[in-house]
């Protein structure tokens, strides 16, 4: 038994052997056949491998926000048809703020609201940066990594002094590279005195971070705004380990109580949290992974016609050889697994190129960009995988007939 067991895994190592020397001898014919399933898994691989790095990205983005943070706001995240009944909501007020900081002792919470305007310093100026009046406990619930001077005073916090902390994209653009704390700004007819430099992020996806952001006390809101009519969110982070669905249930009844709604009536505010997020970019993930793979198949079936025609021609040219190989007492299913490794050694090749230019690619929008991406082993194992599976069914049936020939009529072949 172990015998013709060892026996038969030798005449497949033959086979591969013999598929091995086929495709180093013929190299244009080898060639010829790489290019349909280089492309195939270029396309496939690039779209997983876009899809994968902005998912990262964006998660990146959603943690920043944090796991166990409520926000409660006018507009739910989900969005929906209905926008004309979410328009008509009132926003979070700041005494709505300071009752639930109030009822909830455990509990960090922070307001916010915000606007764009021209920032200037001397001639220099800056559009639509985005200014956000914060208050004093932001900086423990959003991440506010200060890289140079300081985060405001609980005295400026209260006391609207007019202080402001920039990010760095507007900081660059507003001083030209020098050090911007210790110097004024001017936002409208306010000048603000710069009291920090924030720490460079960098964008997501998703999100923008606070790299080209303005914060400012939110007692200082009134010099600019009017927050009866500016869009506000409150920010609420419960301790670790907080059960979110109690703290959902404990800030809606806060909120239904301050609002006076009846039990019969609908909410008037959205309770906003990372998990939605979440479900929103799974579904969006799952949809553009979709629609890539069937963009890939496409690509992959033209690669694998193109390996099923290299492969019956492949088996023309050596018809005699065949032949004679099967005179000589080769088993069919050495032939067999002859073209077939034949067949799976080209497709591997192929789409080992492929990814070979996947990477190269992720290497050249990583040095020109700010935007990183990542080719996963995972994408390159299922990249060999695909091309694997390619080529074996590419080659099955040209190996089939190879296997299945007479041979005295293959030897007699001309």
């Amino acid at each position: 038994m172990f015998r013709k067991l060892f026996f038969t895994l030798g005449q497949i190592y033959q086979s591969w052997l013999a598929a091995l020397e086929s495709v180093v001898i013929n190299k244009l014919r080898t060639g010829l056949s790489l290019g349909g399933v280089t492309i195939g898994i270029f396309a496939i691989i690039t779209v997983f491998t876009l899809v994968d790095s902005m998912a990262l990205h964006i998660r990146q983005g959603i943690e920043s926000l944090g796991s166990n943070t409520l926000y409660v706001s006018k507009w739910p995240w989900e969005g929906g048809g209905e926008w004309w009944k979410y328009s008509n909501r009132p926003q979070v007020s700041l005494d709505e703020y300071r009752e639930t900081q109030a009822l909830l002792p455990q509990a960090e919470v922070a307001f916010m609201t915000s606007f764009n305007r021209t920032a200037r310093h001397g001639s220099l100026y800056v559009d639509n940066a985005t200014v956000l009046c914060v208050s004093h406990n932001y900086d423990r619930i959003q991440t506010t990594e200060i890289d140079q001077g300081r985060y405001f005073t609980p005295f400026e916090s209260a006391h609207g002094s007019r202080v402001a902390i920039l990010g760095p994209e507007i900081a660059e653009q507003l001083f030209d590279g020098s050090d911007p704390v210790g110097k004024t700004i001017r936002i409208g007819d306010i000048k603000l005195h710069v009291i920090g430099l924030l720490a460079k992020a960098g964008n997501s996806v998703a999100f923008n971070s606070l790299d080209r952001s303005i914060l400012i006390p939110l007692s200082l809101t009134g010099n600019f705004i009017n927050l009866r009519w500016a869009p506000t969110d409150m920010i609420i982070t419960g301790p670790d380990g907080t059960d979110m669905e109690n703290l959902k249930a404990e800030v809606s009844s806060i909120m239904r109580r301050l609002r006076r709604l009846s039990p019969q009536t609908e909410d008037n505010f959205a309770l906003n949290e990372v998990s939605i997020m979440n479900n929103i970019f799974d579904e969006m993930y799952r949809k553009i992974n979709l629609a890539g793979g069937i963009i890939g198949l496409f690509s992959i079936l033209v690669g694998g016609f193109g390996v099923a025609n290299i492969m019956f021609v492949t088996v023309r040219e050596r018809i005699v050889q065949i032949g004679i190989q099967k005179a000589l007492g080769a088993r069919p299913y050495f032939i067999l697994c002859q073209f077939l490794f034949e067949a799976m050694i080209l497709s591997v090749i192929g789409g080992a190129i492929g990814l070979a230019m996947v990477y190269i690619g992720t290497l050249l929008v990583n040095h020109f960009s700010n935007f990183t991406l990542v080719l996963t082993f995972s994408n390159i194992l299922l990249g060999l995988t695909i091309a694997s599976i390619v080529g074996a069914v590419a080659g099955l049936f040209p190996a089939w007939s190879a296997a299945r020939m007479d041979p005295v009529q293959a030897i007699s072949h001309t």
